[in-house]
């Protein structure tokens, strides 16, 4: 492994040192969305980190495979899933460096990472009429939370461009347009169905 690549995955992995895994939420396009998730199939958590996804998605049924650079979260979601009795398998992966699996999910969760080149290969991991549901960081005036680097946050209405080809079943972007508890100013989300 790169001194680079070691020096990320310690940055990682100090993140989640101190976190718990009961702590953790599912996304909120998850949540809001949870009505079109079926009661069993194969999903995947990817860049789950402590598995807030991953957990809600064996709670409703699912064999889920969680992937993350981190090996502490990795470590701390697989303890929690035994005692849990939980259907969580993890796996390390550098999205960077590394191709997922050849497998086909009928729901991937992204929440929180922004991989562009990586859309293609969610859609090819999907079986068809299967469901992905992103939800990651957007260029917004507050810019207190998530990453201060914009090429880490998506463009207005660049989401939508990213998902162009497949049936769209939800879609959100605030853009400092709402205040309160169900604002996500810096946010944008989807649902759609793979075509």
């Amino acid at each position: 492994m790169a001194q680079h690549d070691s020096e990320r995955q310690q940055k990682w992995n100090q993140r989640y040192k101190e976190k718990l895994v009961c702590e953790q939420l599912p996304a909120a396009v998850l949540e809001f969305n949870k009505s079109l998730l079926a009661t069993k199939g194969e999903a995947l958590d990817l860049a789950c980190g402590l598995g807030g996804n991953a957990i809600f998605l064996a709670e409703k049924g699912y064999q889920v495979t969680a992937l993350d650079y981190s090996d502490v979260a990795l470590e701390k979601l697989a303890i929690f899933a035994n005692q849990k009795n939980l259907s969580i398998t993890t796996s390390l992966l550098d999205l960077e460096t590394q191709s997922i699996s050849s497998d086909k999910f009928d729901v991937v969760v992204v929440s929180y990472y922004l991989q562009r080149d990586l859309f293609p290969e969610l859609f090819r991991i999907l079986k068809q009429g299967g469901l992905l549901f992103y939800q990651t960081f957007s260029v917004a005036t507050d810019t207190d939370s998530g990453p201060s680097n914009t090429s880490f946050r998506l463009e207005k209405g660049e989401l939508l461009s990213l998902c162009k080809n497949h049936s769209l079943l939800f879609y959100r972007e605030d853009q400092g347009r709402c205040t309160g508890e169900d604002c996500f100013n810096n946010d944008a989300m989807i649902v759609v169905r793979k075509s």
